[in-house]
């Protein structure tokens, strides 16, 4: 009788209360806790006999060393709610951290948690107490952060992949667009060059016939008129003569530079000291001093373009080294592995070594046209013949001490030779 007796005693609900595997407490309206689970003791690291009885807020208060923790404030907002409606109150996922014991280091804690709290009433509906259960969700947590860092990073790099593709195919993009343009600006310069050299072609030939006419009855008038015009009549009609003449040079000038600028190179292997010999013979004409050809090395290029180039260069050498009391010029060259080098010197008048980079610029002119005349031509010719055969020119000078001229052609299908023309005269005539 006393073992069926004792198999049907009313069990002890604290006991099963106590070892309930989930999270609870048991509040008063007052917010005093007066039960509490094995379950949540271990999870929160504190003992039944240090909390019951307690404030659950001093027993839980918030971690002093995070500025945003708001869990006793959410947590007291939910318990009221629950008192003014009888109702369960759900609360979203919290961050509320535990304190450890000092046994253990002391400190807080970051833990998460998801709480549900319940009213607890009698029979006559009076609310006698608060259950507080709660889930230990910090692990989930952890893991879902550590998966959205994850996929933000992989988002990041996929969003940096994709913006890298777009940043190459706007470039291509702009590449390909740019080329166009080139082509397209090329092909204009081409016409452009074509109207140019037109153009120049035209108004060269339609202006020399009224500018022959002019230096022609000129002719006439003074030789008919001599007799009767008083010298400054026939000065002013030798000016008119001599500018005439000057305008038909610079017509030539221009057609040449724009010609030279785009004929198709015919280069052969060329004796360049017979070239020079042979120019020399048409503009030694009233020099008078010293020219002097010494052995060149041969040459790979375009016979007749090269012939405009030393006919510019042997021109101005007598120019400026003309009025000098014993003009001077002297032609050389070398031979190098990759070079072949030419070089015309004169005692002339020479030039200022800071107006060398305007040498070689079309009409840019370092002396008096009255004194020196010419049209600022001849040596952007020279450039820009040297430049379609692959060389380069350059120059020195010093005011009142002469100027040198040199200029290179690069070695190619060529027989090297050394011409036999030297040439060492004075000209008194």
């Amino acid at each position: 009788m006393d073992a069926d007796r004792s198999n049907t005693a009313e069990p002890d609900f604290r006991a099963l209360f106590e070892s309930s595997p989930g999270l609870y407490l048991i509040l008063t309206p007052e917010f005093r806790i007066v039960a509490v689970s094995n379950a949540y003791l271990a999870a929160t690291m504190t003992r039944r006999q240090a909390i019951l009885g307690r404030s659950l807020f001093e027993v839980f208060p918030d971690n002093p060393d995070d500025p945003a923790a708001d869990g006793t404030r959410n947590l007291h907002a939910s318990l009221l709610r629950v008192i003014q409606t009888h109702a369960p109150d759900t609360m979203p996922i919290q961050k509320y951290d535990i304190r450890r014991p000092e046994a253990e280091g002391g400190g807080f804690e970051v833990r998460y948690w998801s709480p549900v709290n319940s009213p607890l009433l009698d029979q006559h509906g009076l609310l006698v107490h608060l259950i507080h259960c709660v889930t230990d969700v910090t692990d989930f947590v952890r893991v879902r952060d550590e998966g959205l860092r994850q996929e933000a990073s992989a988002v990041g790099l996929r969003l940096k992949n994709e913006q890298m593709h777009i940043e190459i195919f706007q470039r291509a993009r702009e590449i390909a667009e740019a080329n166009h343009q080139l082509h397209r600006l090329n092909d204009d310069l081409e016409i452009a060059n074509q109207d140019l050299e037109s153009f120049t072609y035209s108004v060269s030939h339609d202006l020399r016939a009224p500018l022959r006419a002019i230096d022609g009855f000129a002719g006439m008038l003074m030789d008919r008129a001599s007799v009767r015009l008083d010298s400054e009549d026939l000065r002013l009609l030798g000016i008119m003569r001599q500018s005439s003449s000057n305008m038909g040079q610079l017509m030539d000038d221009l057609l040449q530079f724009s010609r030279f600028g785009r004929a198709a190179l015919r280069k052969q292997d060329l004796d360049m000291g017979a070239l020079v010999a042979d120019v020399w013979q048409e503009i030694k004409p009233g020099f008078r001093g010293i020219f002097r050809l010494e052995p060149l090395p041969r040459a790979y290029g375009d016979p007749a373009l090269l012939r405009q180039v030393w006919v510019n260069l042997l021109s101005n050498a007598v120019k400026f080294s003309g009025k000098v009391e014993s003009p001077c010029i002297v032609v050389s060259g070398e031979s190098e592995a990759q070079m072949q080098r030419y070089r015309i010197s004169d005692n002339g008048v020479g030039f200022a070594s800071g107006h060398v980079h305007k040498l070689f610029q079309v009409f840019q002119r370092l002396h008096a046209a009255q004194e020196y005349p010419g049209t600022g031509v001849g040596l952007a010719i020279i450039a820009r013949v040297i430049s379609r055969h692959g060389g380069d020119v350059r120059a020195e000078g010093e005011a009142g001490k002469g100027a040198c001229f040199q200029f290179e052609l690069p070695v190619k299908d060529m027989n090297e030779g050394v011409s036999n023309h030297a040439e060492n005269q004075g000209v008194d005539a």
